[in-house]
Protein backbone atom coordinates (compact mmCIF):
# COMPACT_ATOMS: atom_id res chain seq x y z
CA UNK A 1 0.00 0.00 0.00
CA UNK A 2 2.89 2.38 0.81
CA UNK A 3 4.25 1.87 -2.71
CA UNK A 4 0.89 2.69 -4.34
CA UNK A 5 0.50 5.93 -2.37
CA UNK A 6 4.00 7.04 -3.35
CA UNK A 7 3.21 6.24 -6.99
CA UNK A 8 -0.09 8.14 -6.81
CA UNK A 9 1.58 11.21 -5.34
CA UNK A 10 4.25 11.11 -8.06
CA UNK A 11 1.67 10.75 -10.84
CA UNK A 12 -0.35 13.71 -9.55
CA UNK A 13 2.77 15.86 -9.36
CA UNK A 14 3.80 14.86 -12.90
CA UNK A 15 0.32 15.63 -14.25
CA UNK A 16 0.29 18.98 -12.49
CA UNK A 17 3.67 19.89 -13.96
CA UNK A 18 2.48 18.90 -17.46
CA UNK A 19 -0.67 20.96 -16.99
CA UNK A 20 1.40 24.00 -16.11
CA UNK A 21 3.49 23.55 -19.27
CA UNK A 22 0.37 23.24 -21.41
CA UNK A 23 -1.20 26.35 -19.79
CA UNK A 24 -4.43 24.68 -18.74
CA UNK A 25 -6.95 27.08 -17.13
CA UNK A 26 -5.99 26.36 -13.53
CA UNK A 27 -7.50 28.27 -10.63
CA UNK A 28 -5.22 28.64 -7.62
CA UNK A 29 -5.04 30.06 -4.10
CA UNK A 30 -1.79 31.08 -2.45
CA UNK A 31 -2.59 29.87 1.07
CA UNK A 32 -4.29 26.75 2.37
CA UNK A 33 -5.14 25.88 5.98
CA UNK A 34 -6.90 22.71 7.02
CA UNK A 35 -7.69 19.95 9.49
CA UNK A 36 -8.31 16.25 8.85
CA UNK A 37 -9.51 13.32 10.92
CA UNK A 38 -10.08 9.66 10.24
CA UNK A 39 -8.81 6.10 10.55
CA UNK A 40 -5.24 5.12 11.49
CA UNK A 41 -4.53 1.64 10.12
CA UNK A 42 -1.27 0.15 11.49
CA UNK A 43 1.16 -1.71 9.24
CA UNK A 44 4.82 -2.79 9.19
CA UNK A 45 6.22 -3.88 12.59
CA UNK A 46 3.86 -1.41 14.27
CA UNK A 47 0.83 -3.45 13.24
CA UNK A 48 2.43 -6.88 13.56
CA UNK A 49 0.89 -9.25 16.12
CA UNK A 50 3.64 -11.89 16.04
CA UNK A 51 6.30 -12.17 18.75
CA UNK A 52 9.66 -10.90 17.52
CA UNK A 53 12.47 -13.44 17.58
CA UNK A 54 15.10 -10.73 18.17
CA UNK A 55 15.49 -8.66 21.33
CA UNK A 56 16.69 -5.73 19.18
CA UNK A 57 13.42 -5.55 17.22
CA UNK A 58 9.92 -4.96 18.54
CA UNK A 59 6.49 -5.54 17.11
CA UNK A 60 3.73 -3.12 17.97
CA UNK A 61 0.53 -5.18 18.33
CA UNK A 62 -1.27 -1.95 17.41
CA UNK A 63 -4.99 -1.98 16.63
CA UNK A 64 -6.85 0.23 14.19
CA UNK A 65 -7.27 3.67 15.68
CA UNK A 66 -7.94 7.33 15.04
CA UNK A 67 -5.77 10.08 13.54
CA UNK A 68 -5.95 13.82 12.99
CA UNK A 69 -3.73 16.53 11.53
CA UNK A 70 -3.55 20.27 11.00
CA UNK A 71 -1.60 21.88 8.19
CA UNK A 72 -0.76 25.13 6.41
CA UNK A 73 0.58 25.57 2.92
CA UNK A 74 1.86 28.38 0.73
CA UNK A 75 2.05 28.16 -3.07
CA UNK A 76 4.90 30.13 -4.62
CA UNK A 77 3.78 29.22 -8.15
CA UNK A 78 0.50 28.15 -9.77
CA UNK A 79 1.02 24.55 -8.77
CA UNK A 80 3.94 24.10 -6.38
CA UNK A 81 4.20 25.11 -2.75
CA UNK A 82 5.53 24.27 0.69
CA UNK A 83 3.55 22.76 3.55
CA UNK A 84 3.98 22.30 7.29
CA UNK A 85 1.90 19.70 9.11
CA UNK A 86 1.34 18.43 12.63
CA UNK A 87 -0.35 15.08 13.07
CA UNK A 88 -1.15 12.45 15.68
CA UNK A 89 -2.35 8.85 15.53
CA UNK A 90 -3.79 6.96 18.49
CA UNK A 91 -3.84 3.15 18.47
CA UNK A 92 -4.59 0.77 21.32
CA UNK A 93 -2.32 -2.19 22.19
CA UNK A 94 -3.61 -5.66 21.31
CA UNK A 95 -2.55 -7.64 24.41
CA UNK A 96 -4.89 -10.54 23.53
CA UNK A 97 -2.53 -11.60 20.73
CA UNK A 98 0.53 -11.17 22.93
CA UNK A 99 -0.81 -13.54 25.60
CA UNK A 100 -3.33 -13.70 28.43
CA UNK A 101 -0.61 -13.18 31.04
CA UNK A 102 0.27 -9.75 29.61
CA UNK A 103 -1.27 -6.36 30.34
CA UNK A 104 -0.41 -2.90 29.05
CA UNK A 105 -0.53 0.58 30.55
CA UNK A 106 -2.46 1.92 27.57
CA UNK A 107 -1.99 2.50 23.87
CA UNK A 108 0.15 4.42 21.41
CA UNK A 109 0.31 8.06 20.46
CA UNK A 110 2.43 8.68 17.36
CA UNK A 111 3.06 12.37 16.65
CA UNK A 112 4.69 13.96 13.62
CA UNK A 113 6.11 17.41 12.80
CA UNK A 114 6.62 17.56 9.06
CA UNK A 115 7.52 19.97 6.27
CA UNK A 116 7.99 19.60 2.55
CA UNK A 117 6.71 20.27 -0.97
CA UNK A 118 3.18 19.83 -2.22
CA UNK A 119 1.40 20.30 -5.52
CA UNK A 120 -2.15 21.38 -6.18
CA UNK A 121 -4.22 21.54 -9.35
CA UNK A 122 -7.77 22.93 -9.52
CA UNK A 123 -10.17 22.24 -12.36
CA UNK A 124 -13.55 23.91 -11.87
CA UNK A 125 -14.63 22.92 -8.34
CA UNK A 126 -12.34 19.92 -7.91
CA UNK A 127 -8.89 20.32 -6.41
CA UNK A 128 -6.31 17.50 -6.41
CA UNK A 129 -3.32 17.69 -4.09
CA UNK A 130 -0.21 15.59 -3.51
CA UNK A 131 2.45 15.98 -0.82
CA UNK A 132 5.75 14.46 0.25
CA UNK A 133 6.75 15.65 3.71
CA UNK A 134 9.56 14.77 6.09
CA UNK A 135 10.49 15.57 9.66
CA UNK A 136 10.36 14.34 13.25
CA UNK A 137 8.17 11.37 14.22
CA UNK A 138 7.92 10.30 17.87
CA UNK A 139 6.08 7.48 19.61
CA UNK A 140 5.68 5.98 23.03
CA UNK A 141 5.74 2.23 23.68
CA UNK A 142 3.25 1.14 26.37
CA UNK A 143 4.54 -0.32 29.63
CA UNK A 144 4.01 -4.09 29.58
CA UNK A 145 3.54 -6.37 32.58
CA UNK A 146 4.00 -10.14 32.28
CA UNK A 147 2.61 -12.10 35.23
CA UNK A 148 3.57 -15.73 35.78
CA UNK A 149 2.96 -18.33 38.44
CA UNK A 150 5.01 -21.47 39.13
CA UNK A 151 4.55 -23.87 42.02
CA UNK A 152 2.26 -21.42 43.72
CA UNK A 153 4.79 -18.57 43.50
CA UNK A 154 3.75 -15.53 41.47
CA UNK A 155 6.27 -13.27 39.75
CA UNK A 156 6.14 -10.43 37.27
CA UNK A 157 8.30 -8.69 34.69
CA UNK A 158 7.57 -5.02 33.99
CA UNK A 159 8.97 -3.62 30.73
CA UNK A 160 8.96 0.17 30.54
CA UNK A 161 10.21 2.37 27.70
CA UNK A 162 11.07 5.99 27.09
CA UNK A 163 9.51 7.85 24.17
CA UNK A 164 11.41 7.26 20.94
CA UNK A 165 11.83 9.61 17.99
CA UNK A 166 13.41 9.54 14.55
CA UNK A 167 13.18 10.98 11.07
CA UNK A 168 9.98 10.04 9.27
CA UNK A 169 8.01 10.88 6.16
CA UNK A 170 4.44 11.25 4.98
CA UNK A 171 3.35 10.70 1.37
CA UNK A 172 -0.23 11.39 0.45
CA UNK A 173 -2.87 12.50 -2.01
CA UNK A 174 -6.19 14.28 -1.53
CA UNK A 175 -9.20 15.25 -3.61
CA UNK A 176 -11.28 18.23 -2.48
CA UNK A 177 -14.60 19.71 -3.52
CA UNK A 178 -14.39 23.50 -3.36
CA UNK A 179 -17.31 25.73 -2.34
CA UNK A 180 -17.98 29.41 -1.57
CA UNK A 181 -16.03 30.77 -4.49
CA UNK A 182 -13.31 28.14 -4.20
CA UNK A 183 -12.42 29.09 -0.61
CA UNK A 184 -13.93 26.29 1.48
CA UNK A 185 -13.02 22.70 0.66
CA UNK A 186 -14.23 19.27 1.80
CA UNK A 187 -11.62 16.64 1.08
CA UNK A 188 -10.92 12.92 1.15
CA UNK A 189 -7.28 12.00 1.71
CA UNK A 190 -5.04 8.95 1.87
CA UNK A 191 -1.62 9.25 3.54
CA UNK A 192 1.14 6.88 4.57
CA UNK A 193 3.29 7.78 7.58
CA UNK A 194 6.54 5.86 8.03
CA UNK A 195 9.49 5.91 10.43
CA UNK A 196 11.98 3.64 12.24
CA UNK A 197 11.91 4.50 15.94
CA UNK A 198 14.27 3.25 18.66
CA UNK A 199 13.29 2.99 22.32
CA UNK A 200 15.29 2.79 25.54
CA UNK A 201 13.74 0.39 28.02
CA UNK A 202 14.21 -1.58 31.20
CA UNK A 203 12.88 -5.00 32.23
CA UNK A 204 12.33 -5.30 35.98
CA UNK A 205 11.67 -8.80 37.32
CA UNK A 206 10.08 -9.16 40.74
CA UNK A 207 10.09 -12.51 42.58
CA UNK A 208 8.83 -12.79 46.19
CA UNK A 209 11.72 -13.14 48.61
CA UNK A 210 14.33 -11.86 46.15
CA UNK A 211 15.50 -8.33 45.30
CA UNK A 212 14.20 -6.99 41.97
CA UNK A 213 16.54 -7.51 39.02
CA UNK A 214 16.74 -5.02 36.16
CA UNK A 215 18.10 -5.37 32.64
CA UNK A 216 18.21 -2.80 29.87
CA UNK A 217 16.88 -3.16 26.34
CA UNK A 218 16.97 -0.93 23.26
CA UNK A 219 14.44 -2.25 20.73
CA UNK A 220 13.74 -0.70 17.35
CA UNK A 221 10.37 -0.70 15.61
CA UNK A 222 9.39 0.14 12.05
CA UNK A 223 6.25 2.28 12.22
CA UNK A 224 3.84 2.36 9.31
CA UNK A 225 0.39 3.96 9.47
CA UNK A 226 -2.11 4.22 6.63
CA UNK A 227 -4.36 7.22 7.27
CA UNK A 228 -7.73 7.57 5.55
CA UNK A 229 -9.15 10.99 6.37
CA UNK A 230 -11.99 13.45 5.82
CA UNK A 231 -11.24 17.12 6.30
CA UNK A 232 -12.01 20.79 5.83
CA UNK A 233 -9.76 23.44 4.34
CA UNK A 234 -9.75 27.19 3.85
CA UNK A 235 -7.97 28.30 0.68
CA UNK A 236 -7.35 32.01 0.18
Amino acid sequence: MKKYILIAATVIMAFAAKAQVNNLPLIGNKFTFGIDGGLAIPSSDYGSTSTSSSSSNANGFAKMGFCYDAYAGFKFSKLIGAMVQYGASMNSFNTSDLGSNYSSSGGYTVTSYLVGPYMSITLLKIKIEAKLLGGLVSSNYPTLTESTSFAGVSSSVVSSFSTGSSFGYCAGAKIKYMMIGGMLGIGLGLDYLGSDVSFKGTNTETVPGLPPSTTSTNPKMSIGILQATLGLSLDI
